[in-house]
Parts: structure tokens; sequence; C-alpha cells
């Protein structure tokens, strides 16, 4: 599910526009204050144009405004603000060429002058310089250490979401998730219980380490309430109701469940998720009614459906980020390209299937949210021999 997220901007390395926008006045006071001494040399450089012979008002009043209207300038380019950007440079060359003019110059350079401008200049280099590095050394340390927590969550995030590809009984699983950044919010997995099956993909709203966070209790909670007993609707209500107090109000879980193993009939339910999906003899049909999210409204109750199965039917549990993939026409490709694909391919190796649809994904616009799949078949009877 794609929202806003500041995580995109920051664990990627920040442009400068970032920056200016998202850190606190007080860390970019160096910052400012480095710009304003560089800048400031102009006006030293301007008197040196001139022989040393302005007025040291005129001089000073040269540093002082060479200084801030540069700083001015530059942070209304991050972002660009045309119209106040427009009137900061007309402001500036108003300044140069009009108040200038009210302070003529000397006759001849006062004693000392342009030793005053070359210490001046030397000054302003050697405190840029230094406000400079430790600009950069303190943002890039404050990278480096949210780089370190990204890449443990990252690590964490892959033991979480492993690649689904087993066989239980006469049933086959393939699943797959790919993160839109370094950590998703997106689940498959398949949980074996000594040949009773539960099989399920989630997606918890949101980019970034907090949805991943709900992801791994969302995971060990349904893993947890998946080795009991009763059926996936009172599963779903005690994972409602153990997530409801654990994370942030706005966040919710979207929830596709299919268990199966012990008979010809399967039970699934979806829980604010995209439909299950059905392929018989090429023919797609949605097989589940929708029911509200998880993680949304206490006291809410989940109902499951049970559905026959037969020797070559196969199964779709896939999230949105794979069908609300949009070109540069912002055309969508929709849940009706993925039962099209799935109806041409339904055949085909369960891998074979999910490189098509990945791969159409992929070519058909840029990855905005996390892309997840779960495929199962049932097997045909082996001929005896």
């Amino acid at each position: 599910m794609r929202s806003p997220s500041l995580y995109q901007s920051l664990t990627s390395f920040p442009s400068l526009t970032t920056l200016v926008r998202t850190l606190p006045t007080g860390q970019l006071l160096p910052f400012w204050v480095a710009i304003f001494s560089t800048f400031s040399i102009i006006g030293f450089s301007m008197d040196l144009l001139h022989e040393g012979r302005e007025p040291i008002v005129r001089l000073a009043m040269n540093v002082v405004s060479s200084g801030a209207f540069s700083t001015l300038i530059i942070r209304l380019s991050l972002p660009v603000r045309k119209a106040r950007l427009a009137v900061a440079i007309v402001g500036y060359l108003v300044f140069i060429f009009v108040v200038n003019r009210s302070f003529p110059l000397l006759p001849d350079a006062p004693s000392g002058r342009l030793r005053l401008d070359a210490f001046g200049i030397i000054a302003a280099v050697i405190v840029g310089y230094t406000m400079f590095l430790y600009f950069i050394n303190s943002t890039a340390a404050r990278y480096l250490r949210a780089h370190a927590e990204i890449a443990v969550a990252r690590d964490i995030h892959r033991v979480l979401v492993p690649a689904v590809d087993c066989r239980i009984g006469t049933y086959e699983f393939l699943g797959r998730s790919d993160a839109s950044g370094d950590v998703g919010g997106d689940l498959v997995d398949v949980v074996d219980d000594e040949g009773r099956w539960l099989a399920y993909v989630a997606d918890v709203s949101g980019h970034g380490v907090g949805p991943g966070v709900v992801m791994g209790l969302c995971k060990s909670a349904i893993r947890m309430r998946a080795r009991g007993a009763g059926g996936i609707g009172p599963l779903l209500e005690d994972v409602h109701a153990v997530l409801m107090p654990l994370k942030p109000s706005a966040t919710f879980v979207t929830v596709a469940c299919v268990r199966g193993g012990v008979d010809d009939c399967l039970e699934c339910a979806v829980a604010g998720h995209l439909p299950i999906l059905r392929v018989r003899n090429g023919k797609v049909e949605e097989v589940t009614e929708p029911q509200m999210a998880l993680g949304m409204f206490d006291g809410t109750t989940f109902g499951s459906k049970t559905i026959d199965v037969q020797p070559g039917d196969l199964f779709a549990l896939l999230t949105d980020g794979i069908i609300e993939v949009f070109d540069g026409e912002t055309r969508e490709l929709g849940l009706d390209w993925a039962k099209q694909v799935l109806a041409t391919d339904h055949d085909r190796p369960l891998a074979a299937i999910a490189d098509r649809l990945f791969g159409s994904a992929r070519a058909h616009g840029p990855q905005l949210d996390d892309q997840t799949l779960l495929l199962i078949r049932r097997a045909q009877p082996q001929p005896r021999m």
C-alpha cells in the first residue's frame, strides 16, 4: 500500500534540498555560516578592484551584503521559490549599483587597506571551509548511524520474509516479496502443521521500518495462532485483537489467507485485501468476499469461505503493489491484467508464472510499492505404474 513516507527520502543519500527541508535550524546553522563567510569574500574583492579606495563603511556594507544576499538567494533556491528569488536578486543588484554610489571612492587607499582586504579574504576562506567541514562531518555521522540501523532492519526483513518454494502433500507453493525500499511492509508465508497448512500474504500500510516492525508482529501472531484449532475467521479476529494496541493508530494490515491439507476443500478469507484468484481450466474467478482490514476498528469480526479444489487448480494471492503500476501515461496495470496472465500461463511452472507477473509489472512502469505474490497449485495425480 502506497503512502507518503519521509523514510524513502532519508534512506538514500539525501539531497541538499532534502537536508534543508528536514534538518532543524540549529543543525543547519554551520551550513549557513559557511555560505555567508564564503560569499563575503566578494566584498573584499570589490575593494581590491577599486585599489582599496572604498570608504570603510562601504567596505563593511559590501562584505555583509555579499554574504547575506548570497545566503538568502541559496536558501530561496532550495527548493526554488521563483518570485522571492527574483526579488532577492533584484535587491542585491540595486544595493550594488545604487546604494554604493552614496559612498564615493576615496582619492587614495588608506594605509594598510590592501593588507586588511587580504586578511579578510583569508579569514573568510578559513571560516567558510571550517564550517563546511563541520556541517558535512556532523551530517555524515547522522547519515551513517541511520544507514547502519537501516542495514540491520534490512537483514531482519530478509529473515522474516524469505522466498517460499515448497511442497506440502499434493500442494506446491511459490512465494516472492520484493520490497520497494530497504525494508518492506509486505509478508508472504506458509505454515505447515503436520500436513495441515496455512498460506497467506499480508500488506502493512506505509513503507519503511515502522511498517516493517508491524509486519514482524503480524507474522509472529499469525504463526502462533495458526498452530491452534479453529478456522481462518477466529484466527483473523485473534490477530486483529493482538495488533490493535501494538501499532500506530493510522496503521492497518490487509491479509489474504488459504488453509487446507485435510480434504478436497480449502478455507479462504481476505481482510481488506485483493480477492484470492482461482484458475481452473484457464478460467479465473474471485473466490473470496471483501472484509475490513486488520487493525482498523475495535470489535471487528471476520468470516471465511470454504471452496472445493480439484487437481490442477491454481490459486494466486497478490498485493496491490503488483497491479498498481503506472506507465508514462498514468495507465494502470490493474487486476484484470493479472487475471489475463494467470489464465494464459496457468499450466506453466509456478516460477515461470511469477517471473511473467513481476517482469511485466517492471516493464510497465517503476515500482512504487512492495510487490508480493503467492501461488498455490494442487498437483495432478501421478499415474500408477
